[in-house]
């Protein structure tokens, strides 16, 4: 494991995680994903689910998870720290302003001009965790899929199954999303057995 670019490359993640975990998702898979090739897609999308099961945001929980995979409990604490370590910069900067009562107006300036970009990049997210569960395929090879065949056959049935399984638990029977995670991973569970 090289230290030096696992902590330059959760510092990089870190620095740009406005809008909260889902927002930083697209950087956290470009970055571990595609760049450098710590993780397949698929494993991915197991780690966003493993960081939705524990408490905490979902990007110090991911960069504790791939940390973890590269280098142990040494990597886990590097990459950690790097991804906190942006934010609390950022954050004993500003608050050092706050405290001196100053209002900072070109915050809200920024902060407006970043929500589009916050909800473009869940959207992005979102797109991608559904190809690579559903379709069985990354974001970035999808193309025009023509017949009816190639469709069907690109389907993964068992995880459209527990996707309206979630849906339905939030929509209709009103459960807390806690119960939903819980009772999903246990049918993903007995399903993994079954089959």
């Amino acid at each position: 494991m090289n230290s030096l670019l696992v902590f330059v490359t959760f510092v990089k993640i870190g620095a740009f995680s406005f809008g909260g975990g889902y927002a930083v998702l697209p950087l956290i898979q470009k970055y571990i994903v595609e760049v450098n090739g710590w993780m397949s897609i698929d494993q991915m999308t197991d780690l966003i689910s493993l960081s939705q099961l524990t408490p905490g945001p979902i990007a110090i929980n991911a960069a504790t998870f791939v940390g973890t995979k590269l280098g142990g409990l040494p990597g886990a604490i590097i990459a950690t720290f790097g991804e906190v370590l942006p934010s609390c910069i950022l954050m004993l900067l500003l608050g050092n302003l706050l405290f001196r009562g100053k209002k900072i107006k070109f915050m809200d300036y920024i902060l407006s001009g970043l929500k589009p970009a916050v909800a473009g990049l869940i959207l992005v997210a979102a797109i991608s965790m559904f190809t690579s569960s559903i379709l069985n395929v990354e974001l970035k090879n999808i193309t025009i899929i023509i017949s009816t065949k190639e469709i069907f056959s690109s389907i993964n049935y068992l995880g459209l199954i527990g996707f309206f399984f979630a849906i339905i638990m939030q929509k209709y029977r009103k459960n807390s999303v806690i119960k939903t995670l819980l009772l999903s991973a246990f049918l993903g569970l007995i399903l993994y057995f079954m089959i």
